[in-house]
């Protein structure tokens, strides 16, 4: 009986949706460090339409900032690019780097809506208030090293600014999420992000796992773990927005980095999730020219794929909570590499390949996936390169406009780097984060029979 009701409860958290929109992530700046400009997101974002056996299926784009590098708050050039390629774009806005790097993000964000109307905005499918700053935050984001992030509160708080920017714009109806690890979404204290977004933003690297038997053959036990606690826990739709599995770096416990197992991955978890669910996979191309240590791209240096991206001979291994498509939703990941590093100014995270539940969740989790990860070096940068002072948007007549809004609590109005374990917020946020609640336990030890349980519905 108890096996169903989580069944029914995992269940019910799908929704229907118009389009499971599919494509990349895309950083802001190229693996060798040199920052993406037209020509560059132009170029893979017809390249993923063309790649060969998956029929132009892949034309949409996750971003991690608005700004185009090394400017303050222009507009980055993968808007145009995407207009030119009809590419739709689930945006981003970097969280990690305090108030003044959001305000220019808003302002970005407003100035493109100025400058290319509905051409642009009839491509946005949503926004992501962040990425990871919740897990960077942790217990084990600190431990691991994983670079600045983000208070709850803080995130709360930009995400309701970015409402009130947004309010009188065609995208005042944008669907508003945040991107984290699954035990960020697990996590009790983090419950005021969870409350103010419109979606979950999952991102799963069972690669990562090290700490537990994480063999390529184990994966999908790991991935859609991890994807049913996170449903479980906020009750909201859930978007996939990075997984993948690397080409070539070193073994992670039992993982193997390789095309033969990527293209396992491809098969099982990627051929399941296409069409079925919202998924931005990590990701098109790393090697540009040169690749990073752990290399995640599905095309080569000559942009030729690595394996074969058709499904036609793929074995898809579908979640075990949901018989029919759970249209963009009810899923939760695990986790994966992780931005680390910034420049003076605190705004140019680069792409870690770290995973990690952080150490202390108010809510446990299987347990197949309740230890942490190992991280590997940092590969393609996600934000602008961005050194100028901020300063107020301006305001001219007959278009969008942004009040540039005070700091939230415990970041001060020109930090561009947060603390991450000083204050009376951070020092209470991660002291809590090592408390367990055993009774939510319990409902998520229960997730972990749920194959059983649905087969015997």
């Amino acid at each position: 009986m108890l096996g169903k009701s989580v069944v029914l409860a995992a269940l019910a958290v799908a929704s229907v949706s118009a389009e499971n929109y599919l494509g990349f992530n895309y950083g802001a700046s190229k693996a060798s460090g040199p920052v993406k400009v037209y020509t560059d997101f132009k170029e893979e974002f017809d390249l993923a339409r063309k790649l060969a056996g998956t029929q132009g299926r892949f034309n949409s784009a996750r971003l991690y900032t608005n700004i185009q590098g090394p400017s303050k708050d222009d507009p980055i050039s993968a808007f145009q690019a995407a207009i030119d390629t009809k590419t739709t774009l689930l945006l981003g806005i970097w969280c990690s780097a305090g108030q003044e790097i959001v305000t220019n993000e808003i302002s970005a964000l407003i100035k493109a809506i100025n400058q290319y109307g509905t051409k642009f905005t009839d491509l946005v499918v949503g926004l992501s208030v962040g990425s990871e700053d919740l897990y960077r935050n942790s217990v084990m984001g600190i431990e691991n090293k994983s670079g600045i992030g983000a208070q709850p509160s803080q995130i709360a708080e930009y995400i309701n600014q970015v409402r009130k920017a947004l309010a009188s714009t065609p995208l005042k109806s944008v669907p508003i999420g945040h991107v984290d690890t699954w035990t960020a979404w697990v996590n009790g204290t983090n419950k005021a992000v969870i409350d103010a977004v419109d979606w979950i933003g999952s991102d799963a690297y069972p690669y990562f796992q090290s700490t537990m038997p994480n063999s390529i053959e184990d994966a999908p036990k790991l991935f859609w773990e991890a994807y049913n606690v996170t449903a479980a826990a906020t009750g909201k739709e859930v978007w996939i927005t990075e997984t993948g599995w690397p080409v070539q770096g070193k073994d992670m416990n039992l993982a193997k980095a390789g095309a033969k197992d990527a293209q396992t991955y491809w098969n099982e978890i990627g051929c399941a999730l296409f069409g079925n669910y919202k998924t931005w996979w990590y990701m098109l191309r790393d090697a540009d020219p040169t690749p990073p240590e752990t290399e995640f791209g599905v095309v080569d240096a000559n942009l030729k794929p690595y394996y074969d991206l058709s499904c036609k001979n793929a074995k898809p291994v579908p979640s075990p909570v949901a018989n029919s498509t759970p249209s963009s939703s009810s899923a939760a990941s695990s986790g994966k590499p992780s931005p680390t590093g910034t420049n003076s100014s605190g705004n140019t995270p680069s792409k870690n390949a770290s995973s990690r539940p952080n150490s202390g969740s108010s809510t446990s989790a299987p347990s197949s996936i309740s230890t942490a990860y190992s991280s590997p070096g940092s590969n393609t940068s996600r934000t602008p390169n961005s050194n100028d002072a901020p300063s107020g948007p301006s305001n001219s007549p007959g278009t969008y406009s942004v009040e540039p809004s005070s700091a939230p609590s415990g970041t001060g109005a020109a930090a561009a780097k947060p603390a991450q374990t000083t204050g009376a917020e951070g020092a209470s946020g991660n002291a809590s984060n090592s408390a367990v609640s055993s009774g939510v336990a319990m409902s998520l030890v229960a997730i972990n029979a749920v194959a059983v349980a649905f087969f015997l519905l």
